[in-house]
């Protein structure tokens, strides 16, 4: 976790943050993307070899059934509730997160209240990375066969993406929502309806295709008003 922290850190300011000065947002959105081939790409070429054992994730929690529910499904649930808590502690109820909301915000005007920008992005990618280190290791070690696999983070970005244009990308409460809409969904088409066995992905992307049709701001994203 630490180590993604720095990593993230040092891709904001060595990558993103040059990109950010052309003004143009869509080449933050090309660079992300492309990393995120290229680092799948690396790990394929490090790690799946012939001849060379595929490494297995260590199961982190109890495979045995508590409550009826399977004890590596509860406790990936508990986990991700409580990294949910922790940041929107973090965000809420610290400097910190306030001078992260800011510079979300508005840079220029945090930057006039003596918030340094461009320490609060790096700050704010390594946690960013950090976080997202902690979720694909959960989930990477809930895998049927806990074999590693380079491709399994690509239907949980899908998943993600969906969850975050349902609630709004700029509420952690509509994340969370979203996310939980999203699962429940899935998981509903896949148990009753067959014509969409083996084609999972259909449902998240006609999600996002809907709200960005109907409600471009999510169910809880703001509207923001600009006077000119």
């Amino acid at each position: 976790t630490a180590l993604s922290f720095v990593a993230g850190a040092l891709i904001e300011r060595l990558l993103i943050r040059p990109v950010m000065r052309t003004g143009n947002q869509l080449n933050v959105v090309i660079v992300t993307l492309g990393m995120f081939l290229g680092i799948n790409a690396l790990a394929a070429l490090l790690f799946i070899k012939p001849g060379l054992e595929t490494p297995k994730m260590p199961g982190l929690f109890p495979t045995d059934e508590i409550l009826g529910i399977e004890g590596k499904t509860l406790g990936l649930a508990l986990l991700l509730a409580l990294q949910c808590l922790v940041l929107w502690a973090l965000l809420q109820r610290t400097k910190v997160g306030l001078a992260l909301r800011g510079v979300a915000s508005n840079p220029d005007s945090a930057a006039l209240v003596g918030i340094h920008p461009g320490r609060m992005l790096m700050l704010g990618w390594g946690l960013a990375a950090a976080l997202g280190a902690i979720a694909g290791t959960a989930t990477a070690s809930t895998a049927a066969n806990g074999a590693f696999d380079t491709s399994l983070m690509q239907q949980v970005l899908v998943y993600a993406f969906a969850a975050a244009a349902l609630g709004g990308f700029d509420s952690l409460l509509g994340a969370v929502v979203g996310g939980l809409i999203v699962g429940i969904a899935n998981s509903l088409t896949i148990q009753y309806v067959d014509a969409l066995a083996g084609i999972e992905l259909v449902l998240p992307f006609g999600l996002i295709l809907a709200v960005l049709l109907v409600r471009p701001n999510g169910l809880f994203g703001r509207t923001i008003v600009e006077r000119v």
